[in-house]
């Protein structure tokens, strides 16, 4: 009794603290939890598998207002002995949890188990096969997504049967040659058990999945999935940008996924014609894995601080989660996680896989990051009934980027990337979103460079369309409303002296009557 006493009183602790940080959110943002939010793109990252405290932390998520959670249902933990398969029942309480609180739950296959050794492939095939589709039966019209292996890259499958790890041999790359094999067994199987549900596979590598296709279709299986995984990991990088595109990743890759300006858009408008060209059933990508990670990147870090992850103040890690959540639903993904939800306290301050949370350790009594209320504004403002809005009139900024000077030459900062150099966009992103039901529009805005000590970009609107009034805005790292100047002359309307920072900022405005 007292621990559960202690339990409840924490909780309601941590949602104390939440409401008050939110509260001058609430002055210019209705916030919305997970259950009032009809539909949305926005999910995170949870580890319910690995022994997390659902009943701590699924209050919180659902009052973020993120639609979706991706959690595992490992294979050695659900088929203990050969041929005896039971789902564990805290796996049966987070999601019905989940379910209760309108979160849509998707769920990777992950890994092996000790009865079906990878050199016996048709041996494993049809025991992973089996276990996909028991968990899928057990929880159909519960899980929406199932996702077939996590990562086959870096757990298991790669380095049971070789190959490099972009797959540049093609058709003939080991791996994915049993990993294609593996995906159109575990699919049928799992068609068997439940028509409807959304069946999802696919590699973090963008030229892998290229290749994956290809192998789908020479096997007569293309319009086998629902769609394809990616996690648009930028590592150091801003989120607009990717070391894809150029000369480089040609010579390493074999194959061009971006255009020149390594832009993330390119990846999936050009991911998404491949799609089409092969003959997909769809052409929906699933980000199902994205994040950054506040570690303390120094001496005592993985690789003696040589990794690959950079390691991101609180404030950096907000803006540039809240910059992807909107990038991913403009360029029409189907869902995006944020990798994860919670710090997860590995390897202490110095390791990057321990501090991608947009809360805190619990043993921090799970305090949010300035990232955990962006994304509580992001899924209140940008979920159902709100979509992009793509009229027939213009929208123009100017300035758009920093002005140069006659009296010295600022070069905006680059990463040399395996001997290429890759540059922030350095352009302001804009784009606009409108309610289905009000009619009200919202123009996202932000400069699309890494962080500085630059001011903010003061720059002018112009909307070629008078036929809108009231406007506000709304800061997403504060939650405050800011006063928008606007007049309008030749038939258009223009915003002046806009501030545009390194994060997205919110204009309003409703149609005229």
């Amino acid at each position: 009794m007292f621990k559960k006493r202690n339990v409840v009183a924490g909780l309601l602790v941590i949602l104390l603290v939440i409401s008050v940080g939110c509260a001058n959110a609430e002055e210019a943002i209705q916030l919305k939890t997970s259950k009032e939010i009809p539909a949305s793109i926005f999910g995170t990252q949870t580890h319910f598998g690995q022994a997390w405290k659902h009943k701590e932390i699924m209050p919180l998520i659902e009052k973020a207002g993120i639609k979706w959670i991706r959690d595992e249902v490992y294979w050695d933990k659900v088929e203990k002995e050969k041929g005896v398969l039971k789902i564990p029942s805290i796996t049966d309480e987070w999601v019905n949890d989940a379910v209760s609180r309108g979160i849509n739950v998707m769920i990777p296959l992950n890994y092996g188990n000790k009865f079906y050794p990878y050199n016996d492939f048709e041996a494993f095939k049809k025991g992973y096969a089996n276990y996909c589709a028991f968990v899928a039966k057990h929880f159909k019209g519960k899980v929406k997504v199932f996702e077939i292996w996590n990562e086959p890259v870096i757990f298991g499958i790669r380095k049971a049967y070789g190959g490099s790890k972009n797959a540049k041999e093609g058709k003939d790359c080991p791996w994915l040659q049993k990993y294609t094999d593996l995906v159109i067994a575990v699919a049928k199987a799992i068609r068997k058990t439940d028509s409807d549900v959304t069946i999802i596979a696919g590699s973090y590598i963008f030229p892998v999945n290229y290749r994956f296709m290809d192998l789908l279709k020479e096997k007569g299986e293309i319009e086998l999935l629902d769609g394809l995984v990616i996690h648009p990991y930028t590592f150091k990088l801003q989120p607009e940008i990717s070391f894809y595109g150029g000369d480089v990743p040609l010579e390493r890759d074999g194959i061009v996924v971006s255009d020149d300006d390594h832009s993330y858009s390119s990846i999936i408008r050009r991911m998404k014609e491949k799609m089409k060209e092969v003959g997909m059933r769809t052409t929906d990508i699933y980000a199902t894995e994205f994040g950054y990670t506040t570690f303390h990147r120094t001496l005592g870090s993985p690789y003696g601080g040589n990794g690959i992850y950079e390691g991101f103040s609180e404030e950096a890690q907000a803006k540039y989660i809240a910059r992807h959540f909107i990038l991913h639903l403009v360029n029409d993904l189907k869902v995006a996680i944020q990798y994860n939800f919670q710090n997860d306290g590995i390897g202490g301050l110095k390791h990057p896989e321990g501090h991608f949370g947009l809360v805190r350790h619990p043993s921090k009594n799970y305090e949010p990051k300035p990232s955990f209320y962006a994304v509580q504004r992001i899924c209140s403002l940008l979920s159902e009934p709100v979509k992009q809005f793509k009229p027939d009139w213009q929208t123009t900024v100017s300035p758009d980027r920093y002005l140069p000077s006659n009296r010295w030459k600022y070069i905006e900062p680059y990463i040399n990337w395996g001997g290429q150099e890759i540059q922030s966009l350095n352009r302001v992103e804009k784009y606009l979103f409108k309610n289905s039901e009000t009619g009200e529009v919202m123009l996202a805005l932000w400069n699309a460079v890494g962080s500085s000590d630059r001011q903010d970009l003061l720059s002018d609107v112009t909307l070629d369309t008078a036929d809108y009034t009231g406007f506000t805005g709304i800061d997403i790292m504060t939650g405050k409303s800011f006063k928008v100047n606007s007049s309008v002359k030749d038939g258009k309307t223009v915003l002046t002296n806009v501030t545009i920072p390194d994060y997205p900022v919110v204009i309003k405005m409703s149609p005229k009557k």
